[in-house]
């Protein structure tokens, strides 16, 4: 399984990029975006699909591990949102 961090690690180190905020350039997207991924939240399908196709990664192995992630979160936040409510 490839994990967010993995994969924003990858970009960071195949394209040379520097920093997040570098990252985030690059995608597109704001820089707090990249730092709500190091912070442990996932990053979407299009993103990930994005970059499994820079990378000229394996898709499938990149959008499974993905939704393994994202559906992984989910729990955690029910749960963590279940303690909160008893």
């Amino acid at each position: 399984m490839i994990t967010t961090l993995q994969l924003l690690e990858e970009l960071k180190r195949v394209r040379l990029l520097q920093s997040d905020y570098a990252v985030a350039k690059y995608l597109g997207i704001t820089h707090q975006a990249v730092s709500r991924w190091r912070n442990g939240k996932p990053m979407g399908e299009d993103l990930a699909e994005k970059i499994a196709f820079d990378l000229e990664l394996d898709l499938d192995i990149v959008m499974l591990s993905n939704m393994a992630e994202r559906r992984k979160h989910k729990r955690e936040e029910f749960k963590k949102s279940s303690s909160d409510a008893a």
